[in-house]
């Protein structure tokens, strides 16, 4: 009975284990080729690593490129649907979602200051109401 239920527990926890991984890029807006910028290391790759001789101590090694992408042929992808921060915000769609999604960390984060800015804007609108 033992062996059943330790088997069934491994079952149960086995995609902890064999879990994919979270993967957001970081740093994706198109820079210019100027050698003037500031930036140096872009469209950037975040990893959760963890030693293994300290358990439960882990850190985050970023994979960045540092050439220009200038020579290559990118083409935009009109293969999927697009949304607009608006279309998303109708739908309760939240910034830990598009997370979730593997959506870019800078489409995230300006998701986020979108929803604070309507958040803001609609505080400011609500006490004008009450003013009147």
């Amino acid at each position: 009975m033992m062996f059943l239920v330790k088997n069934f527990l491994y079952f149960i926890l086995l995609h902890l284990v064999i879990a994919s991984p979270q993967i957001n890029l970081h740093l994706t807006d198109g820079i210019s080729n100027n050698t003037n910028d500031v930036v140096f290391q872009h469209d950037c790759l975040h990893v959760l690593a963890s030693t293994e001789k300290q358990k439960n101590i882990h850190q985050i090694v970023s994979y960045c490129l540092t050439e220009w992408l200038s020579e290559l042929n990118i083409e935009e992808n009109n293969l999927d649907q697009k949304f607009t921060f608006n279309q998303l915000y109708k739908q309760n769609i939240t910034n830990q979602q598009l997370y979730l999604w593997s959506a870019s960390m800078d489409v995230v984060e300006r998701y986020q200051f979108y929803l604070n800015d309507l958040s803001n804007s609609n505080k400011s609108s609500f006490m004008a109401t009450q003013l009147f």
